[in-house]
């Protein structure tokens, strides 16, 4: 036994278990045809479409079906995908988002203990993701960069990586937030408002400057009517199956308390110094991936791969200090979050009972609240990561 675990504990051996399991789904879907990647066909048309100049954000119902709902930044992001032959673009791009999230946890400043747990534990959260060919392995990852490299007071490289997260999902740019628990803040913003400005003219020269305004003006369009349509598998999604009367208006309101929550932990933590113990910034990160979700009217089942990232911060941290709850906690989250699309339960159960009633919602929601309350009491203590120098230095 000990045997096994120990080869299983070895950074090669996952490493290829990310990677045949990328490959395995990627061969999955693209020989179940069309119908099986729909969205990463709607990702590899939106070069074409922007190249074309066209609206990038209405229905090619002869293409695929739904919409495109991502920054005009990200069709050049995705390029490289677009250009090579669809098989191969397929499982390259499948392969990619396993692998920035396997290197964003290797880098973590964790024990290697805790990222072989981190590994294995996100990883049926990851193939789910995958199997929707969508982005959120790589939000997920580039919030874990942004820590890390927040953590070796690199902030010309820490800055850059909400910012490409925004120019995928906006709602991405959450784990910037980071940045006013480290040292160099306005180096920081400096690079931010660089980097921001990088990639959102990163389109200009392909499409001139009048089409440039138009595709800005469209995916601003796109936000707005997207917003009005959504509960999503969040909090406001759980509110709509409680109480059915729960309207769009309901939403933004409860996004807004949301919100005001997020900037009231940020600033108790920031007054009271907690943030000193690399312990509670490791919360914190778990707070946002976390929060990001629950509060977030678009989020779908693959989305959990970010809020599951946030569930394993919160239990890596906790697991010694608040037993039994924290293993009670992660194994609701592993049981019904993780778990409940998966074929482990009964097709009927799952579409009867787990879909209409989100119930993989429910487990984050509850990890979400504990991550609350403990955030709001935290006391400052004197472990930390960051030497009292540090914090000497000139917040620029």
């Amino acid at each position: 036994m000990r045997r096994v675990l120990k080869f299983f504990s070895k950074e090669r051996v996952i490493l290829s278990v990310y990677v045949l399991v990328s490959i395995i789904i990627g061969l999955q879907h693209y020989l179940g045809g069309p119908g099986k990647h729909n969205n990463f066909i709607i990702f590899r048309q939106s070069l074409v479409h922007l190249l074309d100049h066209k609206n990038l954000y209405v229905g090619y119902p002869a293409e695929y079906f739904d919409i495109f709902l991502y920054h005009p930044t990200f069709c050049i992001l995705f390029s490289p995908f677009s250009i090579l032959p669809l098989p191969v673009a397929i499982l390259l791009w499948l392969i990619t988002c396993a692998l920035i999230l396997f290197y964003a946890i290797r880098i973590l400043p964790v024990s290697y203990d805790n990222k072989v747990f981190f590994w294995w534990f996100i990883l049926i959260e990851l193939v789910t993701s995958l199997h929707g060919q969508q982005t959120n392995p790589i939000i997920a990852a580039l919030g874990l960069l942004t820590f890390s490299f927040l953590e070796k007071d690199k902030q010309k490289w820490a800055a850059i990586f909400p910012i490409i997260a925004f120019c995928i999902k906006g709602y991405g740019l959450i784990f910037a937030a980071l940045f006013v628990f480290y040292p160099k803040r306005g180096q920081y913003i400096l690079y931010s408002v660089l980097w921001l400005i990088v990639f959102a003219f990163l389109p200009l020269p392909f499409l001139g400057k009048d089409y440039f305004i138009e595709v800005y003006n469209d995916w601003l369009t796109c936000l707005v009517d997207d917003h009005k349509v959504n509960f999503g598998f969040s909090i406001m999604g759980l509110f709509k199956v409680w109480w059915p009367a729960f309207t769009d208006i309901d939403v933004s309101k409860v996004q807004y308390a949301g919100l005001g929550l997020f900037a009231l932990t940020w600033l108790l933590n920031l007054i009271k110094g907690t943030f000193q113990s690399k312990d509670h910034r490791l919360l914190l990160l778990a707070y946002a991936s976390l929060w990001v979700i629950m509060f977030n009217h678009a989020a779908e089942s693959p989305t959990y791969v970010i809020a599951v990232q946030g569930v394993v911060l919160f239990y890596l941290v906790n697991q010694y200090a608040y037993q039994p709850w924290s293993k009670i906690l992660i194994i609701l989250v592993f049981l019904f979050t993780m778990l409940a699309p998966t074929d482990i339960y009964p097709l009927s159960w799952r579409i009867g009972f787990f879909q209409p009633n989100l119930i993989k919602v429910i487990p984050c929601f509850l990890v979400w609240i504990v991550l609350q309350v403990q955030l709001l009491s935290l006391k400052r203590t004197t472990n930390s990561s960051l030497t009292n120098d540090q914090y000497r230095t000139s917040l620029l």
